[in-house]
Protein backbone atom coordinates (compact mmCIF):
# COMPACT_ATOMS: atom_id res chain seq x y z
CA UNK A 1 0.00 0.00 0.00
CA UNK A 2 1.51 3.33 -0.81
CA UNK A 3 1.88 5.90 1.98
CA UNK A 4 -0.96 8.67 1.70
CA UNK A 5 0.09 11.71 -0.26
CA UNK A 6 0.86 14.45 1.69
CA UNK A 7 -1.61 17.26 0.09
CA UNK A 8 -4.11 14.53 0.69
CA UNK A 9 -4.07 14.51 4.30
CA UNK A 10 -3.73 18.23 4.55
CA UNK A 11 -7.19 18.28 3.44
CA UNK A 12 -8.47 15.38 5.68
CA UNK A 13 -7.64 17.31 8.65
CA UNK A 14 -8.99 20.81 7.75
CA UNK A 15 -12.73 18.53 6.98
CA UNK A 16 -12.23 17.00 10.39
CA UNK A 17 -11.65 20.04 12.16
CA UNK A 18 -14.73 22.25 10.28
CA UNK A 19 -16.76 19.14 11.18
CA UNK A 20 -15.62 19.13 14.84
CA UNK A 21 -16.07 22.86 14.76
CA UNK A 22 -19.37 22.27 13.53
CA UNK A 23 -20.54 19.56 16.07
CA UNK A 24 -19.54 21.94 18.51
CA UNK A 25 -21.02 25.53 17.49
CA UNK A 26 -24.54 22.21 16.90
CA UNK A 27 -23.43 21.30 20.98
CA UNK A 28 -23.80 24.96 22.74
CA UNK A 29 -26.74 26.00 20.59
CA UNK A 30 -28.46 22.78 21.36
CA UNK A 31 -27.31 22.98 25.49
CA UNK A 32 -27.95 27.23 25.34
CA UNK A 33 -30.62 27.63 23.13
CA UNK A 34 -32.95 24.73 23.77
CA UNK A 35 -32.24 23.68 26.99
CA UNK A 36 -31.60 26.94 29.01
CA UNK A 37 -33.61 29.19 26.96
CA UNK A 38 -36.03 26.91 26.35
CA UNK A 39 -36.56 27.20 22.36
CA UNK A 40 -37.26 23.86 20.33
CA UNK A 41 -37.37 24.66 16.79
CA UNK A 42 -35.24 27.63 14.19
CA UNK A 43 -32.06 26.54 15.83
CA UNK A 44 -32.22 23.29 15.32
CA UNK A 45 -31.78 23.56 11.39
CA UNK A 46 -28.34 24.55 12.14
CA UNK A 47 -27.27 21.23 12.53
CA UNK A 48 -28.11 20.61 9.31
CA UNK A 49 -24.81 22.31 8.16
CA UNK A 50 -22.70 19.62 9.86
CA UNK A 51 -24.73 17.10 8.84
CA UNK A 52 -24.58 17.35 5.27
CA UNK A 53 -20.85 18.32 5.33
CA UNK A 54 -20.11 15.13 6.89
CA UNK A 55 -22.09 13.40 4.40
CA UNK A 56 -21.10 14.90 1.51
CA UNK A 57 -17.18 14.44 2.61
CA UNK A 58 -17.33 11.01 4.07
CA UNK A 59 -20.48 9.40 2.68
CA UNK A 60 -21.74 7.11 4.01
CA UNK A 61 -20.03 7.02 7.22
CA UNK A 62 -20.61 10.82 8.00
CA UNK A 63 -24.42 9.22 9.86
CA UNK A 64 -22.69 9.28 12.80
CA UNK A 65 -22.44 12.69 12.86
CA UNK A 66 -26.54 12.91 12.27
CA UNK A 67 -26.77 10.17 14.55
CA UNK A 68 -24.97 11.86 17.46
CA UNK A 69 -26.96 15.35 17.24
CA UNK A 70 -30.39 13.81 17.16
CA UNK A 71 -28.87 11.51 20.26
CA UNK A 72 -28.38 14.68 22.37
CA UNK A 73 -31.36 16.38 21.09
CA UNK A 74 -33.69 13.70 22.03
CA UNK A 75 -31.91 13.49 25.16
CA UNK A 76 -32.03 17.50 25.94
CA UNK A 77 -36.04 17.25 24.90
CA UNK A 78 -36.75 14.24 27.72
CA UNK A 79 -35.15 16.22 30.02
CA UNK A 80 -37.14 19.09 29.74
CA UNK A 81 -40.32 18.00 28.93
CA UNK A 82 -40.03 14.22 30.18
CA UNK A 83 -41.04 12.50 26.94
CA UNK A 84 -40.48 12.98 23.34
CA UNK A 85 -43.51 14.42 21.24
CA UNK A 86 -44.21 13.60 17.70
CA UNK A 87 -42.34 16.56 16.30
CA UNK A 88 -39.36 15.97 17.83
CA UNK A 89 -38.86 12.44 16.83
CA UNK A 90 -39.72 13.45 13.14
CA UNK A 91 -36.67 16.51 13.40
CA UNK A 92 -34.30 13.54 14.98
CA UNK A 93 -35.84 11.00 12.31
CA UNK A 94 -34.94 14.12 9.50
CA UNK A 95 -31.35 14.60 10.70
CA UNK A 96 -30.44 11.00 9.98
CA UNK A 97 -32.35 10.94 6.80
CA UNK A 98 -30.43 13.29 4.98
CA UNK A 99 -27.55 12.05 6.12
CA UNK A 100 -28.21 8.63 4.90
CA UNK A 101 -29.37 10.18 1.49
CA UNK A 102 -26.64 12.46 0.48
CA UNK A 103 -23.86 9.90 2.04
CA UNK A 104 -25.16 7.30 -0.09
CA UNK A 105 -25.20 9.56 -2.93
CA UNK A 106 -21.65 10.77 -2.12
CA UNK A 107 -20.65 7.47 -2.31
CA UNK A 108 -22.10 6.29 -5.58
CA UNK A 109 -20.07 9.22 -7.03
CA UNK A 110 -16.96 8.71 -6.06
CA UNK A 111 -17.66 5.33 -7.12
CA UNK A 112 -18.52 6.20 -10.53
CA UNK A 113 -15.78 8.36 -10.78
CA UNK A 114 -12.99 5.90 -9.34
CA UNK A 115 -14.35 3.70 -12.63
CA UNK A 116 -14.87 6.27 -14.98
CA UNK A 117 -11.01 7.18 -14.37
CA UNK A 118 -9.82 3.92 -14.64
CA UNK A 119 -11.58 2.86 -17.90
CA UNK A 120 -10.93 6.25 -19.79
CA UNK A 121 -7.61 7.28 -18.55
CA UNK A 122 -5.40 8.97 -20.45
CA UNK A 123 -2.75 6.70 -21.98
CA UNK A 124 0.39 8.59 -21.24
CA UNK A 125 -0.65 8.75 -17.67
CA UNK A 126 -1.15 4.99 -17.73
CA UNK A 127 2.34 4.18 -19.47
CA UNK A 128 4.05 6.18 -17.31
CA UNK A 129 2.43 4.86 -14.26
CA UNK A 130 3.31 1.37 -15.59
CA UNK A 131 7.00 2.52 -15.88
CA UNK A 132 7.31 3.41 -12.66
CA UNK A 133 5.97 0.32 -11.26
CA UNK A 134 3.51 1.77 -8.83
CA UNK A 135 -0.18 2.71 -8.46
CA UNK A 136 -0.71 6.15 -6.62
CA UNK A 137 -3.81 6.46 -4.22
CA UNK A 138 -6.79 8.03 -5.81
CA UNK A 139 -6.29 11.05 -5.15
CA UNK A 140 -2.97 11.67 -6.97
CA UNK A 141 -4.38 9.42 -9.81
CA UNK A 142 -7.41 11.85 -10.43
CA UNK A 143 -4.54 14.61 -10.54
CA UNK A 144 -2.49 12.40 -13.64
CA UNK A 145 -5.11 11.40 -15.35
CA UNK A 146 -8.28 13.75 -15.22
CA UNK A 147 -10.35 14.00 -18.31
CA UNK A 148 -9.21 11.28 -20.65
CA UNK A 149 -6.97 13.05 -23.58
CA UNK A 150 -9.57 12.13 -26.74
CA UNK A 151 -6.75 13.89 -29.02
CA UNK A 152 -3.87 11.82 -27.96
CA UNK A 153 -6.13 8.37 -28.21
CA UNK A 154 -6.80 9.85 -31.68
CA UNK A 155 -3.13 10.70 -32.70
CA UNK A 156 -2.34 7.02 -31.05
CA UNK A 157 -5.34 5.45 -32.95
CA UNK A 158 -6.01 4.25 -29.14
CA UNK A 159 -9.73 3.22 -30.95
CA UNK A 160 -9.93 0.85 -27.26
CA UNK A 161 -9.27 4.21 -25.32
CA UNK A 162 -11.71 6.08 -27.98
CA UNK A 163 -14.47 3.94 -27.09
CA UNK A 164 -14.01 4.19 -23.48
CA UNK A 165 -14.27 7.35 -23.51
CA UNK A 166 -17.84 7.31 -25.46
CA UNK A 167 -19.16 5.91 -21.65
CA UNK A 168 -17.83 9.28 -19.86
CA UNK A 169 -19.95 10.96 -18.00
CA UNK A 170 -19.11 14.27 -20.07
CA UNK A 171 -20.83 15.17 -23.40
CA UNK A 172 -18.26 16.82 -24.66
CA UNK A 173 -15.90 13.79 -24.30
CA UNK A 174 -18.08 11.69 -25.69
CA UNK A 175 -18.66 14.08 -28.50
CA UNK A 176 -14.89 13.96 -29.06
CA UNK A 177 -14.66 10.81 -28.81
CA UNK A 178 -17.61 9.76 -31.45
CA UNK A 179 -15.70 12.66 -33.92
CA UNK A 180 -12.33 10.81 -33.33
CA UNK A 181 -13.81 7.48 -34.17
CA UNK A 182 -15.43 8.88 -37.43
CA UNK A 183 -12.41 10.05 -38.41
CA UNK A 184 -10.03 6.74 -38.14
CA UNK A 185 -12.96 4.88 -39.90
CA UNK A 186 -12.43 1.62 -37.55
CA UNK A 187 -15.26 -0.94 -37.95
CA UNK A 188 -14.62 -2.75 -34.76
CA UNK A 189 -16.02 0.94 -33.39
CA UNK A 190 -19.79 0.33 -35.12
CA UNK A 191 -21.95 -1.17 -32.25
CA UNK A 192 -20.46 1.06 -29.93
CA UNK A 193 -21.29 4.18 -31.66
CA UNK A 194 -24.39 2.34 -32.70
CA UNK A 195 -25.19 2.37 -28.66
CA UNK A 196 -24.70 5.87 -28.35
CA UNK A 197 -26.85 6.78 -31.28
CA UNK A 198 -29.56 4.99 -29.66
CA UNK A 199 -29.35 5.74 -25.97
CA UNK A 200 -31.11 8.24 -24.46
CA UNK A 201 -28.44 10.72 -24.44
CA UNK A 202 -27.55 14.00 -25.07
CA UNK A 203 -28.45 14.95 -28.78
CA UNK A 204 -25.28 16.51 -29.80
CA UNK A 205 -23.41 13.25 -28.98
CA UNK A 206 -26.40 11.22 -31.00
CA UNK A 207 -25.61 13.16 -33.89
CA UNK A 208 -21.78 13.15 -33.76
CA UNK A 209 -22.11 9.16 -33.69
CA UNK A 210 -24.35 9.24 -36.56
CA UNK A 211 -22.17 11.35 -38.51
CA UNK A 212 -19.36 8.71 -37.23
CA UNK A 213 -20.86 5.50 -38.75
CA UNK A 214 -21.92 7.20 -41.84
CA UNK A 215 -17.41 7.87 -42.28
CA UNK A 216 -17.09 4.50 -41.32
CA UNK A 217 -19.22 3.05 -44.29
CA UNK A 218 -20.28 -0.22 -45.11
CA UNK A 219 -19.18 -2.09 -42.15
CA UNK A 220 -22.02 0.24 -40.57
CA UNK A 221 -24.88 -0.31 -43.39
CA UNK A 222 -26.12 -3.01 -41.20
CA UNK A 223 -26.75 -1.83 -37.95
CA UNK A 224 -28.06 1.15 -39.42
CA UNK A 225 -30.52 -0.73 -41.10
CA UNK A 226 -31.84 -2.27 -37.82
CA UNK A 227 -31.75 0.98 -36.56
CA UNK A 228 -34.53 2.49 -39.06
CA UNK A 229 -37.09 0.51 -36.67
CA UNK A 230 -35.70 1.49 -33.24
CA UNK A 231 -38.73 3.56 -31.60
CA UNK A 232 -37.14 6.64 -30.87
CA UNK A 233 -38.08 8.82 -34.16
CA UNK A 234 -34.60 10.63 -33.14
CA UNK A 235 -32.78 7.60 -34.02
CA UNK A 236 -34.82 6.28 -36.99
CA UNK A 237 -34.17 9.64 -38.89
CA UNK A 238 -30.79 10.25 -37.52
CA UNK A 239 -29.63 6.62 -38.68
CA UNK A 240 -31.45 7.49 -42.42
CA UNK A 241 -29.42 10.27 -42.68
CA UNK A 242 -26.17 8.60 -41.96
CA UNK A 243 -27.46 5.80 -44.59
CA UNK A 244 -28.42 8.07 -47.23
CA UNK A 245 -24.42 9.32 -47.15
CA UNK A 246 -22.82 6.31 -46.76
CA UNK A 247 -25.31 5.44 -49.70
CA UNK A 248 -24.53 1.64 -50.01
CA UNK A 249 -27.77 0.15 -52.05
CA UNK A 250 -29.18 -2.22 -49.80
CA UNK A 251 -30.72 0.36 -47.78
CA UNK A 252 -32.84 1.67 -50.49
CA UNK A 253 -35.58 -0.65 -49.78
CA UNK A 254 -35.56 -0.46 -46.34
CA UNK A 255 -35.66 3.47 -46.67
CA UNK A 256 -38.73 3.25 -49.02
CA UNK A 257 -39.89 1.62 -46.27
CA UNK A 258 -39.64 4.47 -43.50
CA UNK A 259 -41.39 7.06 -46.37
CA UNK A 260 -44.39 5.78 -44.55
CA UNK A 261 -43.21 6.11 -40.64
CA UNK A 262 -45.87 7.59 -38.18
CA UNK A 263 -43.72 10.73 -38.23
CA UNK A 264 -43.93 13.38 -40.62
CA UNK A 265 -40.04 14.22 -40.11
CA UNK A 266 -38.69 11.05 -40.24
CA UNK A 267 -40.90 10.23 -43.69
CA UNK A 268 -38.90 14.00 -44.81
CA UNK A 269 -35.60 12.43 -43.72
CA UNK A 270 -35.93 8.87 -45.49
CA UNK A 271 -37.06 10.87 -48.23
CA UNK A 272 -33.98 13.28 -48.62
CA UNK A 273 -31.62 9.73 -48.06
CA UNK A 274 -33.25 8.10 -50.60
CA UNK A 275 -32.48 11.71 -52.61
CA UNK A 276 -29.03 11.31 -51.92
CA UNK A 277 -28.31 7.50 -54.15
CA UNK A 278 -29.49 9.72 -57.31
CA UNK A 279 -30.96 7.59 -60.38
CA UNK A 280 -29.88 4.24 -58.47
CA UNK A 281 -33.31 4.90 -56.12
CA UNK A 282 -35.46 5.60 -58.92
CA UNK A 283 -36.64 2.38 -60.00
CA UNK A 284 -37.68 1.73 -56.68
CA UNK A 285 -39.18 5.07 -55.95
CA UNK A 286 -41.49 5.19 -59.04
CA UNK A 287 -42.68 1.43 -58.17
CA UNK A 288 -43.52 2.92 -54.78
CA UNK A 289 -45.24 5.91 -56.15
CA UNK A 290 -47.19 3.93 -58.33
CA UNK A 291 -48.58 0.84 -55.45
CA UNK A 292 -47.60 2.82 -52.25
CA UNK A 293 -49.97 4.07 -49.46
CA UNK A 294 -49.89 7.97 -49.28
CA UNK A 295 -47.26 8.50 -47.15
CA UNK A 296 -44.78 6.21 -49.20
CA UNK A 297 -46.25 7.81 -52.83
CA UNK A 298 -45.47 11.31 -51.36
CA UNK A 299 -42.18 10.93 -49.97
CA UNK A 300 -41.26 9.35 -53.25
CA UNK A 301 -42.12 12.16 -54.80
CA UNK A 302 -39.77 14.08 -52.77
CA UNK A 303 -37.05 12.05 -53.62
CA UNK A 304 -37.65 11.78 -56.89
CA UNK A 305 -37.72 15.81 -56.76
CA UNK A 306 -34.30 15.81 -55.50
CA UNK A 307 -33.20 13.21 -57.95
CA UNK A 308 -34.09 14.72 -61.22
CA UNK A 309 -34.38 11.86 -63.43
CA UNK A 310 -36.20 12.65 -66.56
CA UNK A 311 -37.19 8.90 -66.49
CA UNK A 312 -39.57 9.53 -63.57
CA UNK A 313 -41.62 12.34 -65.61
CA UNK A 314 -44.66 10.22 -66.93
CA UNK A 315 -44.63 8.73 -63.10
CA UNK A 316 -44.53 12.43 -61.44
CA UNK A 317 -47.09 13.50 -64.43
CA UNK A 318 -49.77 10.71 -63.79
CA UNK A 319 -49.22 11.47 -59.66
CA UNK A 320 -51.20 14.84 -60.53
CA UNK A 321 -54.04 12.49 -60.58
CA UNK A 322 -53.38 11.36 -57.04
CA UNK A 323 -56.49 11.07 -54.82
CA UNK A 324 -54.44 12.20 -51.96
CA UNK A 325 -53.61 16.49 -52.36
CA UNK A 326 -50.38 16.31 -50.74
CA UNK A 327 -49.08 13.84 -53.58
CA UNK A 328 -50.69 16.06 -55.88
CA UNK A 329 -49.07 19.21 -54.70
CA UNK A 330 -45.71 17.86 -54.42
CA UNK A 331 -46.06 15.71 -58.12
CA UNK A 332 -46.78 19.15 -59.36
CA UNK A 333 -43.67 21.16 -57.75
CA UNK A 334 -41.27 18.08 -58.76
CA UNK A 335 -42.16 18.38 -62.24
CA UNK A 336 -41.35 22.07 -62.22
CA UNK A 337 -38.24 21.32 -61.32
CA UNK A 338 -37.73 19.74 -64.15
CA UNK A 339 -38.01 23.37 -66.31
CA UNK A 340 -40.05 23.82 -69.21
CA UNK A 341 -40.54 20.06 -70.19
CA UNK A 342 -42.37 19.47 -66.98
CA UNK A 343 -44.09 22.57 -67.20
CA UNK A 344 -45.39 21.60 -70.73
CA UNK A 345 -46.10 18.05 -68.99
CA UNK A 346 -48.52 19.90 -66.48
CA UNK A 347 -50.26 21.76 -69.20
CA UNK A 348 -51.18 18.22 -71.32
CA UNK A 349 -52.57 17.17 -68.55
CA UNK A 350 -55.05 19.45 -67.45
CA UNK A 351 -56.11 19.82 -71.18
CA UNK A 352 -56.58 15.62 -71.35
CA UNK A 353 -57.60 15.11 -67.89
CA UNK A 354 -61.56 14.36 -66.45
CA UNK A 355 -62.92 17.83 -64.83
CA UNK A 356 -62.35 16.09 -61.13
CA UNK A 357 -58.39 15.17 -61.35
CA UNK A 358 -58.34 19.00 -62.98
CA UNK A 359 -59.95 20.91 -60.37
CA UNK A 360 -57.57 18.59 -58.15
CA UNK A 361 -54.40 19.75 -59.40
CA UNK A 362 -56.24 23.76 -59.70
CA UNK A 363 -56.56 23.30 -56.40
CA UNK A 364 -52.85 22.20 -55.94
CA UNK A 365 -51.84 25.23 -58.13
CA UNK A 366 -53.52 27.77 -56.10
CA UNK A 367 -52.36 26.60 -52.82
CA UNK A 368 -48.27 26.78 -54.01
CA UNK A 369 -46.74 28.66 -50.96
CA UNK A 370 -44.37 29.71 -53.59
CA UNK A 371 -46.33 31.27 -56.04
CA UNK A 372 -43.32 32.64 -58.29
CA UNK A 373 -43.15 29.09 -59.91
CA UNK A 374 -46.25 30.16 -61.85
CA UNK A 375 -44.48 32.47 -63.87
CA UNK A 376 -42.96 29.39 -65.71
CA UNK A 377 -46.27 28.41 -67.31
CA UNK A 378 -46.40 32.19 -69.06
CA UNK A 379 -44.35 31.39 -72.33
CA UNK A 380 -46.28 28.31 -72.74
CA UNK A 381 -49.81 29.36 -72.02
CA UNK A 382 -50.60 30.08 -76.08
CA UNK A 383 -50.40 26.63 -76.70
CA UNK A 384 -52.65 25.43 -73.16
CA UNK A 385 -56.34 25.41 -73.37
CA UNK A 386 -58.47 28.15 -72.48
CA UNK A 387 -59.40 27.30 -69.10
CA UNK A 388 -56.15 26.24 -67.63
CA UNK A 389 -54.14 29.42 -69.21
CA UNK A 390 -57.15 31.81 -67.90
CA UNK A 391 -57.13 30.11 -64.37
CA UNK A 392 -53.09 30.05 -64.15
CA UNK A 393 -53.08 33.97 -65.29
CA UNK A 394 -55.44 34.68 -62.67
CA UNK A 395 -53.53 32.77 -59.85
CA UNK A 396 -50.21 35.28 -60.93
CA UNK A 397 -52.08 38.02 -61.14
CA UNK A 398 -53.65 37.70 -57.81
CA UNK A 399 -50.05 36.92 -56.37
CA UNK A 400 -48.80 39.84 -58.07
CA UNK A 401 -51.54 41.83 -56.19
CA UNK A 402 -50.23 40.62 -52.98
CA UNK A 403 -46.71 40.99 -53.21
CA UNK A 404 -47.71 44.73 -54.40
CA UNK A 405 -49.76 44.85 -51.43
CA UNK A 406 -47.25 44.04 -49.12
CA UNK A 407 -44.57 46.26 -50.43
CA UNK A 408 -46.68 48.78 -50.34
CA UNK A 409 -47.87 48.17 -46.46
CA UNK A 410 -46.37 50.46 -44.22
CA UNK A 411 -44.08 48.65 -41.59
CA UNK A 412 -44.26 49.10 -37.91
CA UNK A 413 -41.74 51.53 -37.64
CA UNK A 414 -43.37 53.87 -40.13
CA UNK A 415 -46.97 53.54 -38.17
Amino acid sequence: MNPPHPDSEGAGRTKAAIVVFLIAVSVILELVVHGALGVETVYSHFFYVPIVLAAAWYGARGISVSLFLSALYLADTVLLSGTIGFDPAVRAAMFVLVSLVIGLVSDSMRRKHRETVAGTGDAKARKAISRRGTFPGRDGLLRHLGPPDVDHMRRERDVPGLVRALGHKDPAVQYAAAESLGELREPSAVLPLLEVLTADRYSGVRWKAAEALARIGEPAVVPLIGALHHPDEDVRWKAAIALGEIGDDRAISPLIELLGDSDRFVQSRAAYALGEFGTRAAPLLRLALANGPPPVRKGAVLALRKIQDPAALDDLTRALGDPDGAVRSEALEALMQHGEEGYRRILLYLSAAPMEERAGVFQAIRDMPNHKLLKGFVPLLPGADRKSREFILSVIDAGERHDDHEREAPSAGQV
